[in-house]
């Protein structure tokens, strides 16, 4: 039987080290983060793993999933830790190994996997871990999942018949480069760049995809280096939009792109150093995209501003605006509810 989460930190450290510790509160509405030691340790992303595992079957769907972790010190091992609950609870894990959360969203559907748990902290702090989770392609887990699945981590009502299996996806991010670059047009004109990482993740792979498709690359500070000894890579982060906007200005670049420490946001500055904030970057997008699609919906945050209602080449293209609740995940139902063409959150 395994031992019921504790909900606080023990002194004793052997009963820290054979006990499971995971704090109600790291369950969130559409994803779990957890400081981890202070409030969940590897024990307890086992316990999550297992949680996971669980849940999967009870949904009824089938037990395979994709793994990935960020470039944090300490993302492979709660990664191994996660497997391991997954695999005691029956799942068949295909791992993907260092990636940014598109990569594993992808994986799901270029591996024919219904489910996915990419480990990563997304754009917080150093101490920090958690989990994004799915099973039911392309969406990911909101409210009513993660209460179910907080309720079964917390009351070890696991279902550990075991079975599991466990197989590495070897060079995986090739394959994502290659989809990203090869079967698209290259751009008309060659821009030069800045690609702004903060020594997360997206280091490993944002550049390379910028130079396939024709740029020309100004890295900055792509090295990977988990203590992001510059700046926290978040792309909200007035250090790092600074730094974009010098390296922009200093190079002369047509425009500046950051990554926050997963790869899932991106924030834009443009050539004379300005910040482009998202809902004119996801205003150009709909442009783009409701040229080929005519009539189109969209699916737009509640917090936007107005720029979608008004904009005079949507309303051109017949575009239908559906403001929608803040959250990726909220955000992906809706936009899968309505068949729309695309979502900005």
């Amino acid at each position: 039987m395994f031992p019921k989460p504790k909900a606080a930190l023990t002194p004793n450290t052997y009963e820290y080290e054979s006990s499971p510790l995971v704090k109600a509160t790291g369950f969130r509405e559409y994803d779990a983060r957890w400081l981890l030691e202070k409030e969940i340790n590897l024990m307890g992303i086992q316990a999550l793993g297992m949680g996971l595992g669980t849940l999967i079957k009870e949904m009824g769907v089938k037990q395979e999933i994709v793994t990935g972790h960020d470039f944090r010190s300490y993302s492979a091992s709660v990664k191994m830790a996660l497997v391991s609950g997954l695999l005691a609870a029956g799942c068949k894990v295909h791992d993907i190994g260092l990636c940014i959360t598109p990569m594993a969203y992808f994986a799901q559907f270029e591996l024919d996997v219904p489910c996915v748990a990419m480990v990563t902290a997304s754009h917080n702090d150093n101490g920090w871990t958690g989990v994004k989770m799915g099973a039911n392609r392309p969406l990911t887990f909101g409210p009513v999942e993660m209460k179910r699945l907080k309720e079964i981590v917390l009351s070890s009502s696991f279902d550990l018949k075991g079975g599991g299996s466990y197989v590495f996806v070897e060079n995986f991010p090739d394959r994502y480069i290659a989809d990203l670059t090869a079967k698209r047009p290259k751009l008309k004109r060659k821009l030069k760049v800045v690609a702004a990482c903060g020594n997360g993740t997206a280091g490993a792979f944002a550049p390379r995809v910028l130079e396939a498709i024709g740029c020309e690359v100004v890295p900055l500070d792509c090295d990977l280096d988990h203590s992001f000894p510059n700046y926290n890579p978040n792309t909200e982060d007035m250090k790092m939009l600074h730094a974009m906007r010098d390296a922009v200005l200093m190079n002369k670049a047509d425009v500046g792109l950051g990554f926050d420490g997963d790869g899932d946001r991106c924030g834009v500055v443009d050539n004379e150093g300005e910040e482009i904030f998202a809902d004119k970057v996801g205003v150009m997008l709909a442009r783009d995209m409701s040229s080929i699609h005519k009539n189109a919906t969209f699916v737009v945050d509640v917090k936007s501003t107005g720029l979608f209602l008004t904009d005079p080449v949507l309303k051109a293209n017949g575009v239908k605006v559906d403001y929608w609740k803040t959250g990726h995940s909220y955000i992906k139902r809706r936009v899968n509810e309505l068949g729309a063409v695309a979502g900005f959150e």
